[in-house]
């Protein structure tokens, strides 16, 4: 019986975990290219991209 809530317990973590990772490295604050203007997406620590936006 506690081998069954250590191995959920294991699972529940590791999900926690990759959950975690998926939002802390994908790119939520960023700048997005809309109607050739760069419009802010969430609160980018980058300053807005001098490239023009096509």
């Amino acid at each position: 019986m506690k081998k069954k809530f250590l191995i959920g317990g294991l699972i529940l973590a590791f999900i926690i975990l990759v959950l975690g990772l998926a939002r802390g490295l994908t790119g939520e604050d960023n700048w997005i290219c809309k109607n050739g203007q760069w419009v802010k997406h969430g609160n980018p620590s980058a300053p807005m991209p001098e490239a023009p936006c096509k």
